[in-house]
């Protein structure tokens, strides 16, 4: 039988994992298909979640918020107000963090490319300063 050139996953099939430390957990769905020149992931940011401060190095990202909004994408040091059902892209020099500052859990959907080498394509920002917090 030939390859048929696609991949399917039920998302509940896809092992949540919270970031090291605790906090939002995501799903990597493009992980689990197996994609190649894409990352993408369900995230749940309950409340008082957000990412760390970033930028990347080579990927670009898109996010949607799926639901639990409004919530805020804070971008270049500004609070963007995003709401339900909302696109944003992400230019990858741009240092941007989901923060859930609301008693709801918002549910997002973030897509990035290129890929990247993996964690080590983020570059945490020091949101007081805007310099590079080096990796330990």
């Amino acid at each position: 039988m030939a390859d048929p050139g696609f991949s399917k996953v039920a998302s509940d099939e896809v092992e949540a994992k919270e970031r090291r430390g605790g906090g939002a957990a995501s799903r990597d769905i493009a992980g689990a298909l197996g994609a190649e020149h894409m990352t993408l992931r369900v995230w749940h940011f309950g409340p008082g979640h957000e990412m760390a401060y970033h930028r990347h190095g080579t990927q670009e990202e898109i996010y949607h918020l799926v639901s639990g909004g409004p919530q805020e994408v804070l971008v270049e040091g500004e609070a963007v107000t995003v709401n339900d059902g909302d696109w944003m892209r992400l230019p990858k020099d741009s240092a941007r963090r989901i923060q859930n500052h609301t008693d709801r859990t918002a549910v997002w959907v973030t897509i990035g490319a290129p890929p990247g080498p993996g964690i080590m394509d983020g570059i945490r920002i020091d949101p007081q300063t805007g310099e590079v917090i080096p990796r330990a």
